[in-house]
């Protein structure tokens, strides 16, 4: 037996003699507590830092949290709905009709119906919500969403160093395009307050700090980077025109509150999440501060924020098939979609269709830029606008106006999928078109002096389903040609060479958009 054991240990002694050295080395410096295993490379150094290192950093986490916390505040809100019951209607009806229904009248003679506003009774309930704001003055002002105080009927503001007390919040400015709200506190004392950044200066892979109140936990501090700059994003029916990207931990109640730098600078206002399940899903959404530091001064000053506008609803980026049958050099432009009654726009002689390429001596490039170049404009200025209609360009007049504090969103009804086997049928792309007859017209609300052919079945695979054709969408032009009938649509079918690009002017649900299509080269 003791033989076998001197063997295995001489076994096990070869065995350490045989490792190379250099290939690990068990660091177990009892400042870890806990071992850890670096492998080294004879060229390159540990791709994991020193303790110091480490810990260096930890000491710059924890002193971030320590300055910027005091500044972070847990914001409740109530709003009251008001709302209507007939005491009754849970029970059939009033036992006094029920009495009356059999015995006519309760004395014997016949009584007044009763105002059915007169047997409701009126009730109120309290809608509660939570969010975060940061303290950016001394004197008292938070920033934060405005979507956190929208409707609210009663603001409440918990300070970092009393959570036991709560103060009233008054709303002073609001900004609905941005989501971007002020709120003002009072306070014998002067208050700690958070130092604003640059987020123009912010790289992908910075450190991000952020601090909130997630599901009500005040002080919630999480850390990640910046993931990405995104712009144009709709986020839970919000239109968000430019966005930082992190994976520091957001969550419900989060909004408002501040995104951090490593030198604990406000750096962004986070706002929202891209989430499945309804929590943090490692996709977190903040408005740059310098698109809040941009409005502040007005937003303190006259409660709003005041932009030129000018009335037009915008398609999407122009891709290569609409620039080609739009005739628009290096895809640089906006395509009108849709121009409003009334507005600067509309009197200004611009229709749907055409691409504006020049606003007020500025080139366009993109719906952002022109949505910048306008808003930026003071109402009432008159500019100089070019565009492109029929492949040509035209100069135009207009003046701005002031722009709506909300746009509101059209309702679309939903529709059911109109017969295959309605009117004449036509075949193009994968689809299958149908005449516009007085019955689907009045089936999917369309005015009757509306003129086109109706998609009544798309082809699985198809090019028609790969560009965003849906069954009941309208078509009423085809490369800017009017489409009237079945007949029409199959000689564009015949005649169109699509690897120069096809663009589809549908409309959908009342509502009028641009598809574009580019075919393969055979």
């Amino acid at each position: 037996m003791l033989k076998k054991i001197l063997l295995v240990i001489l076994l096990l002694f070869i065995l350490i003699l045989s490792l190379d050295r250099n290939k690990f080395v068990l660091d177990l410096n009892p400042i870890s507590y806990t071992p850890t295993l670096f492998f080294k490379s004879k060229n390159n150094p540990p791709a994991v830092g020193t303790h110091s290192e480490v810990l260096n950093l930890q000491e710059s986490f924890a002193q971030v949290a320590e300055s910027v916390k005091p500044a972070v505040v847990n914001i409740t809100t109530v709003h009251l709905e008001k709302f209507a019951v007939n005491p009754y209607e849970f029970f059939f009806m009033d036992p006094q009709d029920l009495f009356e229904q059999f015995f006519n009248s309760p004395h014997g003679q016949v009584q007044p119906k009763k105002n059915p506003e007169q047997q409701k009774k009126y009730f109120q309930r309290k809608i509660p919500g939570t969010g975060s704001g940061v303290i950016i003055d001394p004197e008292g002002y938070i920033l934060t969403n405005e979507h956190v105080v929208r409707n609210a009927d009663e603001i409440k503001v918990t300070l970092a160093d009393n959570p036991d007390k709560k103060l009233d919040g008054k709303v002073i400015g609001r900004d609905e395009r941005t989501d971007l709200a002020v709120v003002k506190i009072n306070s014998s004392a002067k208050l700690p307050y958070a130092r604003l950044g640059d987020s123009d200066r912010l790289r992908v892979g910075d450190w991000a700090i952020a601090i909130g109140s997630p599901f009500g936990l005040s002080q919630t501090v999480t850390v990640g980077i910046i993931s990405a700059s995104r712009q144009n994003l709709s986020i839970e029916g919000r239109n968000y025109k430019d966005l930082i990207q992190t994976d520091a931990a957001i969550n419900p109640g989060n909004s408002g509150g501040p995104l951090v730098n490593i030198y604990g600078e406000v750096i962004g206002i986070n706002s929202a999440i891209y989430t499945p399940s309804g929590g943090f899903a490692g996709i977190g959404f903040a408005i740059p501060i310098n698109r809040a530091k941009e409005i502040i001064p007005e937003l303190r000053e006259k409660g709003k924020v005041v932009r030129g506008w000018i009335g037009i609803i915008l398609e999407g980026k122009i891709d290569e098939a609409t620039a080609k049958v739009f005739a628009v050099p290096n895809q640089e432009g906006v395509l009108v979609k849709e121009v409003l009654s009334g507005y600067p726009a509309e009197k200004a002689g611009i229709k749907r269709g055409d691409v504006l390429i020049e606003f007020d001596g500025k080139k366009i490039k993109d719906n952002y830029e022109l949505q910048n170049i306008v808003s930026a404009t003071p109402p009432n200025k008159r500019v100089a606008v070019k565009i492109i209609r029929n492949k040509k360009e035209m100069a135009l007049n207009l003046t701005t106006v002031e722009a709506p504090a909300s746009l509101g969103s059209l309702k679309q009804k939903e529709e059911q999928a109109p017969s295959k086997e309605e009117g004449a049928n036509a075949k193009w792309l994968g689809m299958t078109v149908s005449e516009l007859s007085s019955r689907l017209k009045e089936q999917f609300g369309i005015q009757e002096d509306v003129t086109g052919v109706l998609i009544t079945e798309i082809e699985s695979g198809s090019p028609s389903e790969e560009m965003g054709l849906a069954i009941g969408d309208l078509i009423r032009a085809i490369n800017q040609e009017t489409v009237t009938n079945t007949k029409v649509f199959e000689e564009f079918a015949k005649k169109t060479e699509t690897k120069s690009g096809v663009v589809f002017d549908i409309l959908r649900r009342n509502e009028s958009l641009y598809i574009s299509y580019m075919g393969q080269e055979k």
